[in-house]
């Protein structure tokens, strides 16, 4: 009873309030769950940026800057926790934003970083070998798992959470939800299928993103590996975190 009373006190003063700031303390103050997980998640996701401007630096000293491109904009891994710090700072700031209207950008999230979490603690380290965790290095081990481990399961828990807290708000069209979705993988399978073809290194060898894995140009497993996760993966993530949704509403509903 006494949430709903401050639930109605904030819905009064949010439209008596002009000072954003105090708006967004009036916020915080009467936070769901999901909105604090997305809340600690901000920071935890800006950790990523640390890891990012770390190899910047380390390319820079090594006399390496395309490498900044070759190395750190174009890794997945590195697109998709960015990812998650852009969608909690603005689901934390503009949560009415047409970017959260039918929650896409939500599903699409999990989608890709549930991507980054699988690509590499099963393709890249379990299957092609040549990635992994090396506690000899603290910090890049304490990189690898922030951005394989931590952040994905994270954002995956506050997905489920949301969707809990959130019921019969999820994509009214799932093919319209995968046709919008796919738009980001099918170009990424593109590059990561024809950039070894594009450029080389120094040392006459094909550039890959991820080494033997993706290298298609040298290694014909890694068409294997692209289209396994492009026409499997992805539509089936999909797939599962939409009607993971729906099911969370049905059981919602026997239970009442």
């Amino acid at each position: 009873m006494e949430q709903l009373q401050s639930n109605k006190n904030f819905e009064e003063q949010k439209d008596v309030i002009t000072n954003p700031f105090i708006k967004i303390f009036l916020r915080i103050k009467n936070f769901k769950l999901y909105e604090w997980i997305n809340f600690i998640g901000m920071f935890i996701f800006l950790v990523s940026f640390a890891w990012s401007i770390r190899d910047f630096v380390n390319y820079i000293h090594m006399g390496k800057p395309e490498s900044i491109f070759f190395g750190v904009f174009d890794r997945f891994t590195n697109q998709s926790n960015w990812l998650l710090f852009i969608f909690s700072f603005m689901y934390f700031l503009w949560p009415n934003h047409t970017f959260f209207k039918d929650n896409k950008f939500l599903i699409s999230t999990m989608v890709y970083i549930f991507f980054t979490f699988v690509g590499y603690n099963v393709v890249l380290v379990g299957i092609a070998g040549g990635y992994g965790y090396d506690i000899q290095k603290p910090i890049d081990f304490v990189s690898n798992f922030w951005l394989h481990v931590l952040c994905p399961i994270y954002f995956i828990i506050f997905g489920y959470v949301f969707m809990i807290q959130n019921k019969n708000k999820q994509p009214k069209k799932f093919h319209k939800l995968l046709l919008t979705g796919m738009i980001y993988p099918t170009i990424y399978a593109i590059y990561l299928a024809t950039i070894p073809f594009v450029y080389k290194l120094s040392d006459g060898n094909s550039y890959s993103v991820y080494g033997g894995a993706t290298n298609t140009a040298q290694n014909s497993m890694s068409w294997a590996y692209i289209c396994v996760m492009y026409f499997i993966f992805f539509p089936g993530s999909y797939v599962t975190f939409y009607y993971s949704w729906v099911g969370i509403n049905k059981t919602s509903l026997k239970s009442n």
